[in-house]
């Protein structure tokens, strides 16, 4: 597995449970070593999930062989690392081509200014939204919304690209988030995948 822009990931325990996040390095050899600052981590070799946060390639989950052992390095604060064998890729969510998916969801929303407002999110991909609300909102206008994607909660912040006019329920935005953390990016994009496999399962249930 070669990274091409790849700084964190998000390591599992054996429960399947997020275990620690962790810095990634690699070297000239695709060699991975991942660097903890959790400081409750111990001694281990174990198999498990591990998903990189590639910002050119998107998601990418893999099953791995670690190895996490104390870090000498004086000179890293990172406390503990880890020797990473990938053993296979089991899932790529796509960054360039990110899919959207149909959804109905009723939350409330904050502009940057303070101002708080209703809406439902009628589509949703790991780049954007569209948002139909009976506020009057204008392009470049941010707002920011928590919601349990899969009981998962995030917290993510948009921006309004363009008016889409008036629809049934007020008016709809196209939108695009801004600076997801990583984590909050891969809860939206898994969610999002898994909702495209559900409706292509069941075509009657889609929206």
């Amino acid at each position: 597995m070669k990274f091409r822009d790849c700084e964190t990931c998000m390591v599992y325990g054996t429960d399947n449970k997020p275990l620690s996040r962790a810095r990634v390095e690699t070297d000239a050899k695709d060699k991975v070593t991942l660097y903890f600052n959790n400081y409750k981590l111990r001694s281990v070799r174990f198999k498990t999930f591990v998903d990189f946060y590639d910002m050119q390639q998107g998601l990418m989950r893999a099953r791995c062989e670690l190895v996490i052992r104390k870090n000498v390095n004086k000179d890293m604060a990172e406390p503990w690392m880890a020797d990473v064998k990938v053993l296979e890729v089991a899932d790529v969510f796509q960054r360039q081509k990110d899919l959207r998916v149909r959804v109905n969801i009723s939350t409330s929303f904050t502009t940057d200014d303070g101002r708080f407002f209703s809406g439902t999110i009628k589509n949703i991909s790991a780049g954007g939204i569209f948002l139909v609300t009976s506020q009057a909102l204008q392009p470049e206008t941010r707002f920011s919304f928590s919601y349990r994607f899969d009981g998962e909660p995030c917290k993510a912040t948009a921006r309004v690209l363009r008016a889409r006019g008036a629809t049934a329920g007020g008016f709809g935005y196209g939108c695009q988030f801004v600076r997801l953390l990583p984590e909050t990016e891969a809860t939206i994009r898994k969610f999002v995948f898994a909702k495209q496999v559900e409706n292509q399962k069941n075509p009657e249930r889609r929206l």
